[in-house]
């Protein structure tokens, strides 16, 4: 796993010693598994609109995302989108890797 992975290389190098062992702790790394994150950027009514759509291996999220100096204005302009729509929609409790740790959709 560790060659196949930029990131764990890395880790594997600064923190294991890069010499292939498991280091000198002893410990080894286990893959939990992952998920895919798409993002999309949209300009809509004056705001920049970050759309992820978030597949996990038991099923899809997605979620909208917005910064702003009104975020009572956008978030008005938003949430009556999704009304006009009928879009349901939820506020986030929990975040992506949260959601993939537990194994089910929220």
């Amino acid at each position: 796993m560790v060659g196949s992975s930029r990131i764990m290389t890395r880790v594997k190098n600064e923190y294991l010693g890069g010499n292939g062992d498991v280091g000198q702790f002893g410990f080894g790394f286990v893959c939990l598994g992952g998920f895919k994150n798409l993002r999309n950027v949209y300009e809509w009514n004056g705001l920049v609109l970050e759309v992820d759509e978030t597949s996990y291996e038991f099923g899809k999220l997605y979620e909208v995302e917005c910064e702003s100096t009104e975020p009572e204005r956008a978030k008005g302009l938003i949430e009556g989108f999704f009304k006009e729509n009928g879009v349901e929609y939820e506020y986030s409790v929990m975040s992506k890797f949260a959601i993939f740790r537990s194994g089910k959709l929220p």
